[in-house]
């Protein structure tokens, strides 16, 4: 009995075992042409930048040299995606794509695969209910203690 559980063990170190990417010849060679991040992580068939950042610094302390390519770090300010939460619009991103005060409101339509949103009113005059004001009282409701000053 205690060697099927012994083989089950290697078993599923051996399925949990995933073999690298890493190539430092390529990737050296796409750092000397400035090949763009999107492209290099394309031809190492990486599923994502992070990956191909972390290829790019083990290949860095390698050689003892910074690696880096073009558009690693870049973000694009206007790409929208929908997670589980829904859309994500951040304030940075709303500013690269005009001005649109907090708590603006819109309506939403979709035409042809298109996401339209249009300001139905601009934000500006903020309701006081949406701000979290504190009005420096203690829990019971009477106004809490100032510190005694000692002269």
């Amino acid at each position: 009995m205690a060697k099927k559980q012994n083989e089950n063990v290697e078993v599923k170190a051996k399925k949990g075992f995933t073999e690298s990417r890493y190539n430092p010849t390529l990737l050296r060679q796409m750092c000397e042409n400035n090949v763009d991040a999107a492209t290099a992580k394309q031809k190492l068939g990486l599923s994502s930048l992070q990956s191909l950042r972390q290829h790019l610094m083990r290949l860095s302390v390698t050689d003892n040299q910074l690696r880096t390519l073009p558009e690693l770090y870049s973000r694009s300010s206007s790409t929208i995606r929908i997670g589980k939460y829904g859309l994500k619009l951040s304030a940075k991103k709303l500013e690269s794509l005009g001005d649109f005060p907090v708590g603006s409101e819109f309506t939403v339509e979709v035409e042809d695969g298109k996401i339209i949103l249009e300001m139905i009113s601009a934000g500006g005059a903020e309701d006081p209910a949406d701000d979290a004001v504190t009005d420096h009282k203690g829990e019971s409701g009477t106004e809490a203690p100032e510190e005694a000053s000692e002269a």
